[in-house]
């Protein structure tokens, strides 16, 4: 079964469609998940420690990050849906703030682990789609969206529809 959940957001208000309950890997937890070959200790350029069987993807992840942001939301070595949410909150703030009518504003995809927003269409959708990028790119969007899908994918093996 897809785990996915399309979420349409008017600045400040979120409605939720969920297909399936929203399943964003934490990073630790069942103990039948197929891990990547990792290692269960690394250490990030600035001493951070992650342990578990992500903790070199959680490291690089880390040591990409532009944003303390980002860094203080994976820090602990997981990333949950409460981080996700946090990440969705930042991006559609700044995407709202320069929202010039109600078609500007985001819609996202969360699928697998991975927050993705929507591709704008109509008069205002490469302006949109630029500002979109930008927020995500702003706020690490893309990369901790990666790593997530990235835990999600290995803590659910069985999900046949996955790709990489």
């Amino acid at each position: 079964m897809k785990h996915s959940s399309r979420m349409s957001v008017v600045c400040g208000a979120v409605s939720a469609c969920l297909a399936c309950s929203v399943c964003v890997a934490c990073g630790t937890g069942r103990q039948d998940a197929v891990p990547s070959p990792s290692q269960t200790t690394a250490k990030a350029e600035d001493g951070t420690v992650f342990t578990g069987a992500y903790a070199r993807r959680f490291a690089d992840t880390y040591d990409n990050l532009q944003t303390g942001f980002a860094r203080n939301l994976i820090k602990d070595g997981k990333i949950s849906e409460k981080d996700i949410a946090a990440l969705e909150s930042k991006v559609m703030d700044c995407i709202c703030a320069q929202a010039q009518s109600e078609d500007d504003f985001p819609t996202f995809d969360l699928t697998d682990g991975a927050l993705t927003p929507v591709p704008y269409t109509g008069a205002n959708a490469q302006k949109d789609n630029r500002v979109a990028k930008e927020c995500m790119e702003r706020y690490d969007g893309y990369k901790l969206s990666d790593l997530s899908h990235y835990v999600y994918r290995h803590e659910h093996p069985d999900d046949t529809h996955l790709s990489d």
